[in-house]
């Protein structure tokens, strides 16, 4: 027993409310987005942060109540108040420092913490705790742990513990993919600013010694003597030797390989954002406010090619 909780209800609560949690996000966002995403931070129709929360209130209920208090629902607001933001501002912060992005941010809503938690949602996550002790959490013991027998309830339980870890290390799989995705293209970024760069310092290059053959030119037309015009073919052939130098990349070559870096980006870019309901590209639509440490306007620019 743990606060009152046997394991065996302990590990069925978990996986019913993350389950349950998942589905409150996708209905959510479909209504307010106008469109169903699989919401979560694993693959799986679950949202762990959710079991977590319920769980931590359901201990510190049992807990207080084992002395003999009795929460009323005032009590039992604030402890999902206080508790289930407590374990929705770790959960953020945890997932923002081991995988270098936000998943969600509040930095829009009035009265948030650094945009892991707001006001807003804190007061939701009491009135559904409410909820959940009232209601919800009598038909969970009834219609689900308690009717199943201790022995296949352990069975099942094993079953989709498995399927859980496996989802859970696919997706740790599937985020470290991503950010070397994310540092894949933000090289090839950076290399076709280099070429553009030389592409831009060439033209102004002919440009100006363009302009200064034609000044040269005007100033041997109007001054009209032998001496300038001899100097001005010495220095002219000068300069188209030390064109052939310092220009070994023409610029032909200098398009090539940009629009050989543009292709690529748009080869990667593309194979990440079309996979939307799988791997990487799930991530990208199912986190819409997702802030990326390293590359925040790269991921802001492919979640824009995905509406």
């Amino acid at each position: 027993m743990v606060a009152g909780m046997t394991y065996y209800q302990i590990c069925w609560y978990f996986l019913i409310y993350s389950f349950g949690g998942w589905i409150v996000e996708v209905i959510f966002h479909a209504i307010t987005l106008g469109k169903v995403v699989n919401r979560g931070f694993l693959n799986g129709p679950v949202c762990p942060v959710y079991g977590f929360g319920v769980l931590s209130v359901f201990t510190a209920i049992n807990l207080m109540q084992s002395n003999g208090q009795r929460l009323n629902s005032l009590e039992i607001f604030l402890f999902g108040v206080i508790l289930a933001t407590l374990v929705e501002l770790l959960a953020g912060w945890l997932l923002d420092r081991c995988f270098h992005a936000r998943w969600w941010d509040y930095s829009t809503k009035p009265f948030n913490f650094r945009g892991y938690i707001c006001l807003e949602f804190s007061l939701i996550w009491g009135l559904a705790i409410l909820f959940v002790v009232h209601i919800f959490q009598t038909f969970v013991d009834h219609h689900t742990v308690e009717s199943l027998a201790p022995r296949e309830g352990w069975i099942l339980l094993a079953l989709l513990y498995a399927f859980y870890l496996a989802d859970f290390v696919v997706t740790l799989a599937i985020i470290r993919g991503f950010n070397k995705t994310l540092t894949k293209l933000d090289q090839i970024q950076s290399d076709m600013r280099i070429v553009s760069d030389r592409i831009s310092e060439r033209v102004g290059t002919r440009t100006l010694e363009t302009a200064q053959i034609v000044d040269e030119g005007k100033l041997q037309s109007k001054l009209a003597k032998a001496e300038l015009k001899d100097l001005i073919r010495e220095k002219k052939a000068d300069l188209e030797v030390v064109q052939s130098i310092k220009q070994k990349e023409t610029l032909i070559d200098l398009k090539d390989k940009f629009d050989a870096l543009q292709g690529e980006f748009d080869r990667i870019s593309s194979s990440l954002t079309s996979a939307s309901y799988f791997g990487q590209g799930r991530l990208l639509k199912a986190f819409p406010g997702m802030k990326h440490q390293k590359y925040p306007e790269l991921v802001k620019a492919l979640k824009e090619k995905l509406h």
